[in-house]
């Protein structure tokens, strides 16, 4: 079983990493990978997934916040052994040199590179996502606009009390089991628009609880719900704002908990209806309110989207002044050593 996830995600807070946590679980190795855009770290990753898969092994791949069609990184559990493009807006160090972590220089097969026109290349691609972040920050403060009175102290009473009896139909033994939580974007704001990985929640979750979330009280729920739970539980932060959680995926029992407006269209075990909690006297006159918050911040991410996406044409163009640096017959050898390292 492989599956995909974000540990990135373009945020009204700018880029927001969850990179700090990945592949650090005891007897965990990461290999962090160095190298300047066009250096193929994506590349080789890439087939090293694919022979581990091809031996049968699982792999988590983690995909570009930014480009969803480039790698950042992947685990193999069955090695504990992870590798993650460790350069900017993800830069990442050693935790301790030598002992769970190392580097790999593929930036050692590319020769120097006099092509005048990489520093304005590369400004310019900069420049499109300070532009995106400045929309998903004004997004984020749209989306995040409380409407006065719609939440009562009855509502969260409510919102608490669904929240305990969906955690008692889990099995006692996965209720009972030491929780271990990880973090893992299922979505991303891309240069391709709102990307959902569906195929991770389904492949992980048989079973998908849907939960209303119109009136923005799927966060309160699931915030809820967290702690009344046992096993491995995966929390999913939203891209836009990751302080709120749009997700709780439970791998031991094969459950999910999602919000609807996440996967609207999904297959749902049981629809958790609540914004039927809020009566109809605290949403008199707020309904338009909810329309056009929600319609503002569409349009501010789509906004944001158009920059991302401008931002990739750029980056496309700077890797390809650099790929006539590179010796990729020197790069396949070192690849073809490195799974050999692994697989024999």
């Amino acid at each position: 079983m492989s599956v995909k996830y974000f540990l990135g995600a373009n945020s009204a807070h700018g880029f927001y990493s969850l990179y700090d946590g990945f592949a650090s679980s005891d007897g965990d190795r990461l290999h962090l990978i160095k190298g300047g855009p066009g250096c193929g770290k994506s590349s080789f990753m890439r087939r090293i997934a694919e022979v581990a898969e091809k031996h049968g092994l699982r792999v988590e791949y983690i995909l570009c916040s930014g480009d969803p069609a480039s790698l950042d990184g992947i685990y193999l559990p069955e090695l504990k052994i992870g590798y993650a493009d460790a350069t900017a807006p993800h830069v990442l160090e050693p935790r301790h040199f030598g002992f769970d972590a190392d580097y790999v220089n593929l930036g050692q097969f590319c020769s120097d590179a006099y092509d005048c026109e990489i520093p304005l290349l590369t400004e310019k691609y900069r420049e499109q996502y300070r532009c995106a972040y400045t929309c998903l920050s004004a997004a984020g403060s749209v989306r995040s606009l409380e409407i006065p009175d719609i939440v009562s102290k009855i509502t969260l009473s409510g919102i608490a009390s669904c929240a305990k009896s969906a955690a008692k139909l889990q099995s006692a033994e996965s209720l009972h089991a030491p929780r271990r939580i990880s973090r893992r974007f299922i979505s991303a704001l891309s240069c391709e628009g709102k990307i959902v990985l569906n195929e991770t929640v389904l492949e992980l979750c048989k079973r998908i609880y849907l939960i209303d979330d119109r009136l923005g009280l799927a966060h309160i729920y699931l915030g809820e719900l967290l702690p009344l739970l046992g096993g491995e539980v995966i929390v999913c932060p939203s891209p836009l704002l990751p302080d709120t959680v749009e997700a709780l995926l439970l791998p031991d029992c094969g459950t999910g908990f999602v919000s609807a407006s996440l996967m609207p269209n999904a297959k749902a075990e049981r629809r958790i209806r609540l914004d039927a909690l809020v009566s109809g006297q605290a949403l008199e006159g707020k309904r338009e309110l909810i329309r056009r918050r929600e319609e503002y911040t569409g349009m501010l991410t789509d906004e944001a989207q158009w920059f991302l996406k401008r931002a990739k044409e750029l980056h496309d163009e700077l890797e390809s002044r650099y790929r006539d640096c590179m010796d990729f017959s020197a790069l396949d050898d070192f690849t073809l050593d490195e799974i050999h390292r692994l697989f024999g």
